[in-house]
């Protein structure tokens, strides 16, 4: 099987909170590449634009003196201070102009730091009720954003994040396939996804199927692994912790499909800490990975091949992970 590098979102080593409580304190980048340093199996960090790239000569010398890779920059295009009514699907151009130039400026600075992609999950663009936005202004417009945008430089891609919802009751960009529907429509070649499993889970999707969509469209360019109750919830959860036969699935689908980007790590560790959940995060897809190998891509794929086995292909695949069952069975004697 494949192997892939892993990396770490940069956001969850700073200060996290939600509606109840702060979980940890804010941190400087000095000390985010402290922390990402002594994580095992972990050779790369996406850095959050504007906030951890505020000196951009500081990140590239963090990122030489660590040995770290820098796979993606991740724009941040969802604060509400200039987007409360959308981004790249405002009303106002100024809020479009915005969104899109905070776009070219992670593009230009990813290129500086050496990474070929900027990741975004648009958030801001999305609605609550009926009759609140125009559907087809709203598209028009986001489509037209993602466009310029892309199209500043061909040498980055540019890869966005489905999400079904929050902070908006529904997210325009609520699954993979309003994903290729908005690369279809834009109609340059460096756009393309940030394949976010969690949210893929939140949507009601398979994420190996999802993941096959792309990468026929060739759109696949990055992965936040993670897990989701799969509630419509946003939970960012230890990869392989709630979906265990999606996940292998998955990894079982990306080798299938010669997928050879990063697996960025994209957990919210918020009970345990940053190094220790991303520790168990990248062990979690790691010893899947390596089940696979012990199970066989080659009899995995004999098996999905035929039709109507699949008490037999989930007697291999169990078998593989638990040995026969040596407790004897009781059946009801039948009365004389």
């Amino acid at each position: 099987m494949k192997t892939w590098k892993f990396a770490v979102n940069s956001a969850y080593f700073g200060k996290k909170r939600d509606r109840f409580t702060e979980y940890q304190p804010d941190h400087t980048l000095e000390e985010k590449f402290q922390m990402v340093e002594s994580i095992p199996g972990i050779s790369g960090i996406e850095l959050k634009y504007p906030f951890d790239l505020r000196d951009v000569p500081l990140a590239k010398r963090l990122l030489e003196e660590s040995g770290l890779e820098c796979p993606a920059v991740n724009v941040d295009i969802k604060d509400a201070t200039h987007f409360r009514h959308g981004a790249l699907s405002a009303r106002t151009p100024e809020a479009r102009r915005r969104a899109v130039s905070m776009l070219t400026e992670g593009m230009d600075i990813a290129a500086e730091l050496g990474a070929g992609i900027v990741t975004t999950c648009p958030l801001a663009d999305g609605y609550d009720y009926p009759f609140q936005i125009d559907y087809t202004t709203a598209w028009g417009n986001f489509i037209e954003s993602l466009r310029m945008a892309a199209s500043h430089r061909s040498d980055i891609r540019l890869a966005v994040e489905s999400q079904p919802h929050e902070p908006h009751a529904r997210i325009l960009l609520a699954n993979v396939g309003m994903v290729l529907f908005a690369c279809a429509e834009a109609g340059v070649p460096n756009l393309g996804a940030n394949l976010d499993i969690g949210h893929s889970f939140a949507a009601g999707e398979s994420p190996a199927e999802s993941a096959s969509l792309l990468a026929a469209k060739n759109r696949l360019f990055y992965i936040h692994v993670n897990d989701n109750t799969g509630d419509g919830g946003d939970w960012d959860m230890i990869s392989g912790s709630v979906h265990f036969w999606s996940w292998l699935e998955l990894l079982y689908t990306l080798d299938k499909i010669g997928y050879s980007g990063w697996l960025g790590g994209d957990v919210a560790p918020k009970h345990i800490g940053p190094e220790a959940g991303y520790v168990i995060n990248t062990r979690m897809v790691q010893r899947m990975r390596l089940l696979l190998e012990r199970m066989g891509t080659e009899k995995i794929a004999a098996l999905v091949r035929q039709e109507g086995v699949i008490d037999q292909t989930f007697e291999y695949l169990s078998s593989c992970l638990i040995p026969d069952p040596v407790e004897p069975v009781y059946r009801r004697k039948e009365k004389s």
